[in-house]
């Protein structure tokens, strides 16, 4: 084989490459669903969360820190 040799590549074949390589590397990650305590939980610290930001008393005069302009 010469060593001169040319190899075509376009931009299209190289990005599937990549991909394919970069799939093959990750053999231990897999797609999960949330399940009913995740989502639980997730409920309850939201609702942890509102309840203490409702604490903080806020002034009606205190004005943002931007202003929105149409």
């Amino acid at each position: 084989m010469n060593d001169n040799t040319v190899m075509d590549v376009t931009r299209r074949s190289l990005a599937r490459i990549l991909a394919a390589a970069a799939a093959g590397q990750q053999p231990g990650v897999s797609q999960t669903t949330p399940t009913n305590t995740d989502l639980d939980s997730a409920r309850a610290q939201m609702r942890t969360n509102a309840e203490q930001i409702a604490k903080v008393k806020l002034p009606m005069a205190t004005e943002p820190a931007f202003h929105f302009k149409a």
